[in-house]
């Protein structure tokens, strides 16, 4: 049977959550700061406040459309190929540009480059465990902001086919993806099948600006996906507890569940929820503690009792290196996607508290989601796979090598052989060059210098889309 039971929530503490949350929405509201949206909930039947901004959900009004959520909904790649995000399947994406990059021939961060971005959309263009691309709002270092966000959006676009998420952080650079969303769609509705996914968040606690409000109904009305991005940090802008992180993230998800839905009936949306914590001492948000775990499989339980695909994080670790404590928080990080999945998740990379990216580390999260996974199918007992019969004819000291199952089963894929793991144990000469990491750098390298198959029509159409705005 398949490994199972994979929660941190009962049933009824679920209900407990879910019962809060409408609670809240009914009584302290969300302080909506876009006078069309207000409108339009006001329409469907929300209150608004006497200051005319603060918007009351009723539990009715909620329940209602959120049972017309989709349960799964499709992104595209170039050649029209769908990728199926549902409830029941785990596609992982990797990043292109953070704030660091974990330099591998000098072994320490340093500012991202724009010749970093072509190579990391590369890398996860031709890995096959890579279903998209993530190009966050972040300029390489000796580039105008206004510029660079163009230049790393043409890379980006130029050098892959797979679907691309995003989160603008403006009206330009909103504009800047709907613009290239339409040069992707070449001459189809963007809609119809889309190449973009788009996100956007209410900022915690409870409040709704308007370019966020502004990027969900360009996104919802154009039939792209949308991500509702909530971010509640523990200690600072939501209670200093794990179930009130939970909580938090739940009533402004059930926000803009809601809200998509009066928007568009039927609009395809991800719940999301990443969770950090305030660090009172330094003054700054841990994003990737290692007991989040915690708050990544809490959210995956309240996305699945809503019966809607999930959006997060895969992975992560506080340190910008590639050591032991690297791996064991990318390890843990990674169990509730690979493990319980649900929908998609982001961050294949990601490092140095969600501000670095490690291209090593790409190649490496994608193995550990590959092992995870399979360590999450369990064991199969069958008839075939128990084998007494062979048992029985080799008896005490005999040998299975040549038996029918040892040589159908050499290549089956159910002991799991793959990736850069070092399998050499102790007749390993430990050489660098055999080390996981050293392994890795070889795949990128391998990977990264693959040609995308970006046709020429519409990588010229961004080339000249990119002059045109950037010069």
């Amino acid at each position: 049977m398949k490994l199972s039971e994979w929660n941190v929530l009962s049933d009824a503490e679920i209900a407990v959550i879910h019962k809060k949350s409408l609670e809240i929405l009914q009584k302290a509201g969300v302080r909506v700061m876009d006078a069309e949206c207000r409108r339009l909930l006001a329409a469907a039947g929300a209150k608004i406040g006497a200051d005319g901004e603060r918007v009351f959900l009723p539990q009715k009004l909620v329940e209602e459309h959120l049972s017309l959520a989709p349960s799964s909904f499709n992104l595209y790649r170039a050649d029209e190929t769908p990728l199926r995000i549902a409830t029941d399947t785990r596609v992982f994406g990797s990043l292109v540009i953070d704030p660091w990059i974990m330099d591998y021939p000098t072994q320490k961060p340093r500012r991202p480059r724009l010749e970093d971005v072509v190579r990391h959309t590369r890398l996860g263009e031709a890995h096959p465990s890579v279903g998209f691309i993530y190009r966050m709002e972040m300029p390489p270092e000796g580039m105008e902001r206004d510029r660079a966000y163009v230049r790393t959006l043409e890379a980006v676009a130029c050098n892959t086919t797979k679907p691309l998420l995003a989160a603008p952080a403006s009206q330009e650079t909103l504009k800047n993806w709907l613009e290239v969303a339409e040069i992707l769609a070449d001459g189809n509705p963007v809609g119809e099948k889309p190449r973009v996914m788009l996100g956007a968040p209410v900022t915690t606690p409870l409040t709704f600006h308007p370019l966020n409000a502004t990027i969900m109904k360009e996104c919802i009305r154009r039939g792209f996906p949308f991500c509702a991005q909530t971010e509640p940090i523990a200690g600072a802008t939501a209670p200093l507890s794990f179930a009130g992180g939970i909580l938090s993230a739940n009533c402004e998800n059930l926000f803009l569940l809601t809200l998509a839905q009066v928007l568009k009936p039927g609009a395809a949306i991800a719940y999301s929820a990443g969770n950090a914590l305030a660090e009172m001492k330094a003054g700054r948000v841990i994003f990737y503690n290692a007991d989040k775990i915690l708050w990544k499989i809490a959210a995956g339980q309240m996305a699945g009792f809503y019966r809607v695909p999930i959006e997060a994080e895969a992975v992560g670790s506080m340190v910008g290196r590639h050591d032991t404590q690297n791996g064991i928080e990318s390890a843990l990080l990674m169990l509730p996607a690979a493990l319980r999945g649900g929908g998609m998740f982001n961050g294949l990379g990601s490092c140095y508290n969600a501000c670095g990216l490690s291209a090593e580390m790409i190649v490496i999260h994608a193995d550990l989601s590959d092992l995870i996974g399979r360590i999450g199918e369990g064991i199969i007992v069958s008839d075939w796979t128990l084998d007494a019969e062979s048992i029985l004819s080799v008896g005490p000291g005999g040998s299975f090598l040549t038996e029918p199952l040892t040589i159908e089963h050499l290549r089956s894929g159910e002991f799991y052989t793959g990736g850069c793991f070092d399998r050499l144990g102790e007749q390993s000469p430990n050489r660098q060059e055999d080390s996981m990491l050293a392994r890795a750098h070889e795949r990128v390298e391998t990977l990264s210098s693959q040609i995308p198959a970006v046709s020429e029509k519409t990588a010229v159409a961004i080339h000249r889309w990119a002059d045109q705005k950037a010069g």
